[in-house]
């Protein structure tokens, strides 16, 4: 039945996608890997630079420029309403958000919102991996309050792990990463299968590696 099962895609195939992916997947393997060791260890980096806060005016030209919210009429399902509408807050933040980065070098890519339309303030918090951005707008008096925090390269590392705050983008890049560890992995069992004098042995020690995951799992719950 293995013999069987080995036979069904050529060994010098199966060898090829092997190398090509181990290659291929080298450098990321271990990102993920020492990235690992030190997501287990936070505590050995918990020390961390405090955030900065900078106060600054807008721009007169920017601030005639920016279009105001108006707030959604009242409708036959909610008579009750009376916010925003989301794209409107989009459009008034949009300018903002780019002066930002201009200005302050604001990187990220996960963004978040927050108008008062009574009191005039918009609040936008901008996430990145290992740090964030968060500005408060009086758009009444053109005052800006800037909070930003870099927890440092060792805390960036660890939310690229996790593919925190990091964009669709670097999502992507770790699903693509794991199909192709996943291609790496079951290759390397496969090439495992026609080599009859080892196969046991080297089955037997797969089986060791299953038991102790299996086992450090129910540890855990």
């Amino acid at each position: 039945m293995i013999d069987k099962l080995a036979n069904l895609f050529p060994h010098r195939t199966v060898r090829a996608i092997h190398l090509y992916s181990s290659m291929l997947m080298l450098l990321i393997i271990l990102f993920f890997t020492i990235t690992g060791i030190t997501l287990n260890h936070q505590d050995w980096f918990s020390d961390t630079p405090p955030s900065q806060m900078t106060e600054a005016e807008l721009p007169e030209n920017l601030l005639k420029t920016l279009i105001p919210v108006q707030s959604t009429p009242p409708d036959s399902l909610n008579a009750d309403s009376d916010s925003p509408d989301q794209d409107d807050v989009i459009t008034l933040a949009a300018p903002l958000i780019h002066w930002l980065r201009d200005e302050y070098s604001v990187r990220g890519q996960e963004i978040h919102l927050d108008w008062d339309e009574e009191e005039r303030l918009l609040v936008i918090d901008i996430q990145q991996p290992g740090g964030y951005s968060i500005a408060e707008f009086d758009l009444n008096s053109g005052e800006v309050v800037l909070e930003q925090k870099n927890a440092g390269a060792i805390h960036i590392l660890n939310d690229l792990h996790k593919g925190r705050h990091s964009g669709p983008v670097w999502q992507l890049f770790i699903d693509l990463s794991a199909l192709i560890m996943l291609l790496f992995t079951l290759s390397g069992f496969w090439l495992l299968l026609p080599q009859k004098k080892r196969r046991a042995r080297l089955l037997g020690i797969s089986g060791v590696g299953t038991g102790i995951l299996l086992l450090m799992y129910w540890s855990t719950l």
